[in-house]
């Protein structure tokens, strides 16, 4: 039998929703500013091929754990930082 939740539960649940969404937003501000300045020419200095491919790797395999246990923020957290990592191996590859 599922059980209601009280409203200070409720509203925990929510600050820690808001909490994760912040934390993605710091995380994949760090990942942005390297990419598209790299995209952009603004930039030759790119991060290290290992570091890139391990991170993408990391990325996939916790995407796929989201998709899993269809967690939102991490599926689109995840989804995200995959992306825009592919983006910068791209440039680091091609480039």
């Amino acid at each position: 039998m599922k059980r209601k939740l009280t409203a200070k539960k409720l509203i925990a649940k929510r600050i820690a929703e808001v909490l994760g969404y912040v934390g993605m937003i710091l995380i994949h501000g760090a990942i942005v500013p390297t990419t598209i300045a790299n995209i952009m020419g603004w930039s030759n200095h790119t991060p290290p091929l290992s570091m890139v491919v391990l991170i993408q790797a990391g990325l996939f395999l916790y995407l796929i754990r989201a998709v899993a246990q269809k967690d939102t923020l991490y599926i689109i957290s995840n989804g995200f930082g995959f992306f825009m990592q592919s983006v910068l191996l791209s440039v680091i590859v091609f480039n």
